[in-house]
């Protein structure tokens, strides 16, 4: 093979002469502005008369021809570029037929690519194959020609598996094959398609997930941006929506784009748009699939949009020998395509409205009033998509937001929005939210703002008859029932995944505690709803695991080792200062910080933190635990509350923590925001961004708790769930917020928009007692009557045994006060705690 002519090669006086396959219609019109005589070869059954009449009428020559007949294309594209002296042959249409148009043009030196990088980027397959010999985007995967031998692929890649038609674009056929059960799903689903090979099955790869927009020139690639999607529910994948610039930190864009740069280099790409997708997992970036193209789903108008480049025109103008410069974007730019559910349609509302907004750039909605709505499999489905934009990714998140809560379409009788809400009730009220694991301070600030009975609780037996559970439901209006169900290290939740939809469906998994984290996420991910993901929880509730992933991804952190004995301590410090604590429970329970260890003081920590108990939070049968030793680290301690929403971090805050000195490091304050200079904070989001892509966590709240340290922030432990001592109160009092119906609707797929800045600061004070019984509690009334103090409880009262703090459950109480800044709600919260008394003797 000749290699591609450089393009300044066929430049001559006359008009350069472009035949192109499958030129949109704009395309035609955006070459002949640059100066190109453009002749056009369509298949008419790809297109509506209509359409292919504006291309006849855009172009110097129109000829048709049948697509699926390959002989008949190579013969029809040689005679036209033959008789017609074309310089170039240009396919920027749909996959099936670019090789072919590629080999011809290799034939008569017209090609701008050489025909096997065109083949790397169609063929799934031999994309496979070339990154793994490459060693580069490494990802387990196999071939099966033929639909019989793709059960044995599956097996050979492990389940989770995706299996891909090879030859098939668009999302069509995409299946996430997640248990040996999925058979019968994937072969309706293949037969829908009348699809029966090649298929590539590949490891499921969990992140969030981003398209790279390239043109290159001469073999070097120009980054036009980077899009984050949003996608459907598994097993499918279908594609509905778009945001453009994606909001990612600097240094992920960065690895994103290089890895997009080097794969297209090693296809040996020389020209064109491109339009890459990689997904960021636990192990960095990894390459899904790559298109030489532009991409679709009006991608290009959010790049416009954001940008200003007009990136259709910038290939012709490129292809002339005057490629445009790439602009840094000014706007963010989101598109999302509408997904209502099957059915009749019996009205449309809102869209006249929505037209009218000055915001929404697009507009289309392929419905009217007695339609059948189709179930949505794959992109072709979707029916129709709004496009707006905002001078910030806030305010277009919002606008968006508002866009998709005006259109609704009434299905059957039932008005939908287009958010996927039911029109005239409040969030959730269409579906119910599943808590896994029983949290009343949660339930009862949600009460009144969710739907009565809307709520779905799932606890262990024998935590439902410690905590006296059975009547639970009466005490709040939005709890529907509590079903009993084993999740604390087993997958019994995961067994009534398919009775609870059949009930209603779902629109939520919630972590309602420490323990529920990992089978939340994998009751998530069976259901097709955002969640953590499962790996990620497994590392966010085993401190072992998660300081796995954080050595490896980088994450600050102490020296460490698994212990499982007192020998083992006492090797790990040798006689220095250490931390010992189970890897797997929670409220600081078991935690001990030693100053010094000798046999003796080693022998005495593993027989505290190996039998520490918890008699109501933990079921009666059998559990594992695990331990680990660490160094102590010294500096004052931080937590960060974050919602992350497809891996990327939506909400930030930093606290501040006062523990209790000692060998039992208990929570005695918070204040936030912590009062921290610019690079400090800084340095903190640096350090949750980095901790988000280490575990690979997706979607939800995390809770990290830090050590500042002369080096940075170093990371104690992190939780995926709610965090405790109120914080979610002092945030919300801080920053305006509710934050736990803002987690329901981020784990439901919907959009949520928070502040970035506080209104005010908010700090709390436990309240502690000396060991002993209770004789008075007094001061409480003197307490609440002082300047900007929120909350004051007691958890003790006459009579009660109080013990030294050993753990979160010893506390006596707590106050909570706010301020205009930090020092002042500092002040504000310790003059309340010190009003208030509590004797013992």
């Amino acid at each position: 093979m000749t290699a591609p002519l450089p393009l300044t090669s066929w430049h001559t006086g006359e008009r350069p002469r472009l035949l192109m396959v499958m030129p949109y219609r704009q395309f035609v019109r955006k070459a002949r502005a640059e100066g190109f005589w453009v002749g056009a070869i369509w298949d008419p059954r790809l297109e509506t008369p209509g359409y292919l009449d504006d291309v006849r009428a855009a172009a110097d020559l129109f000829v048709t021809v049948d697509f699926t007949d390959r002989e008949l294309l190579r013969r029809t594209l040689r005679d036209v570029a033959t008789e017609h002296r074309a310089s170039v042959i240009l396919h920027l249409g749909r996959e099936e037929t670019m090789v072919t148009a590629h080999e011809v043009a290799e034939e008569l030196r017209a090609e701008v690519n050489p025909a096997s990088a065109i083949r790397f980027l169609s063929d799934k397959h031999a994309m496979r194959e070339l990154l793994a010999r490459r060693e580069l985007s490494p990802v387990v995967h196999a071939s099966a020609p033929t639909r019989s031998e793709v059960p044995a692929a599956v097996e050979r890649v492990g389940l989770p598996a995706v299996v891909k038609p090879v030859a098939s674009a668009g999302s069509r056929g995409v299946f996430l094959w997640r248990e040996p059960r999925d058979l019968a799903a994937w072969t309706a689903l293949v037969d829908t398609y009348g699809y029966a090979g090649p298929f590539l099955v590949e490891e499921y790869l969990r992140g969030p997930e981003y398209s790279v927009e390239t043109l290159s020139q001469d073999g070097v690639h120009r980054v036009v941006g980077i899009t984050e999607k949003v996608l459907g529910p598994p097993p499918l994948f279908v594609e509905v929506g778009h945001v453009h610039p994606a909001p990612l930190p600097p240094e992920r864009a960065q690895a994103v784009a290089e890895l997009a740069v080097r794969f297209l280099t090693v296809c040996g790409y020389r020209f064109g748009p491109a339009h890459t997708e990689v997904i960021w997992t636990e192990r960095g970036p990894r390459i899904v699939e790559s298109q030489a193209r532009l991409g679709g789903d009006r991608i290009p108008r959010l790049v416009e949009l954001a940008g200003g480049l007009d990136v259709e025109r910038a290939i012709f103008a490129g292809l002339a020998g005057a490629p445009p410069e790439v602009p840094e974007p000014t706007a963010t730019a989101a598109v999302r395509f509408f997904t209502f559910p099957p059915g009749r349609v019996d009205a449309i509302r809102g869209l006249e409205e929505l037209q009218r907004r000055s915001y929404v750039d697009e507009l289309t909605l392929r419905l009217r009033p007695g339609d059948t709505i189709d179930a949505v499999r794959d992109s072709k489905a979707r029916q129709g998509h709004v496009i707006v934009s905002g001078a910030t990714p806030e305010q277009a998140e919002s606008r968006l937001a508002e866009a998709l809560a005006t259109l609704e379409v009434v299905v059957d009788g039932t008005p939908v929005r287009a958010d996927g809400r039911t029109a005239e009730a409040p969030a959730g009220a269409d579906a119910q939210v599943v808590f896994v694991g029983y949290n009343a301070a949660y339930l009862r600030a949600i009460d009144g703002s969710v739907p009565d009975g809307s709520v779905v609780v799932l606890e262990e037996p024998d935590i439902i008859r410690k905590r006296d559970l059975r009547d639970a439901a009466a005490r709040f209006g939005c709890l529907d029932r509590i079903v009993p169900a084993h999740y604390q290290q087993s997958a019994g939740a995961l067994d009534l995944a398919a009775d609870l939809e059949a009930r209603r469906p779902v629109a939520a998994v919630v972590p309602g505690l420490e323990y529920a984290v990992p089978a939340a996420a994998a009751l998530a991910e069976k259901l097709g709803l955002p969640g953590a993901t499962e790996p990620a929880a497994q590392a966010l509730r085993d401190k072992v695991r998660l300081r796995e992933v954080c050595d490896a991804g980088g994450v600050r952190g102490p020296r460490w080792r698994e212990v499982h004995g007192p020998e083992d301590i006492l090797a790990f410090a040798g006689g220095g200062p250490v931390v010992v604590k189970p890897a797997n429970r929670q409220a600081s329970v078991g935690v001990q910080l030693l100053d010094s260890v000798d046999a003796a003081t080693a022998a005495a920590a593993w027989e505290r933190t190996s039998s520490a108990a918890e008699y109501e939070q933990v079921p009666d049968r059998h559990m594992k635990w695990r331990f680990l030793a660490e160094e102590r680290l010294r500096g004052p301690e931080y937590s960060v509350e974050a919602l992350v929403r497809q891996g990327e971090i939506i909400f930030h805050n930093v606290t501040a923590k006062t523990v209790v000195p000692g060998p039992y490091p208990v929570e005695l304050g918070h204040l936030l925001p912590a009062p921290l200079d610019r690079d400090t904070r800084a340095a903190f989001e640096e350090a949750m961004r980095a901790l988000v892509a280490a575990t690979g966590y997706r979607t939800g709240i995390l809770h990290a708790e830090w050590i500042l340290t002369a080096s940075g922030p170093a990371l104690v432990e992190c939780a995926g769930r709610c965090p405790g001592d109120y914080l979610i109160d002092l945030n919300d009092l801080a920053y305006g917020t509710r934050i736990r119906l803002a987690l329901i609707d981020l784990l439901a797929g919907r959009p949520v928009a928070l502040p970035r800045t506080a209104q005010r600061a908010s700090a709390i004070r436990f309240l502690a007692a000396g060991p002993g019984t209770v004789t008075a509690v007094e001061g409480t009334d003197a307490a609440r009557a002082l300047p900007g103090v929120r909350t004051v409880e007691i958890d003790v009262e006459a009579g009660q045994e109080v013990r030294t703090w050993a753990s979160s459950w010893d506390r006596a109480g707590h106050v909570i006060a706010t301020g205009p800044d930090a020092d002042s709600a500092r002040r504000r919260v310790l003059d309340a705690a010190a009003a208030i008394h509590i004797t013992t003797e």
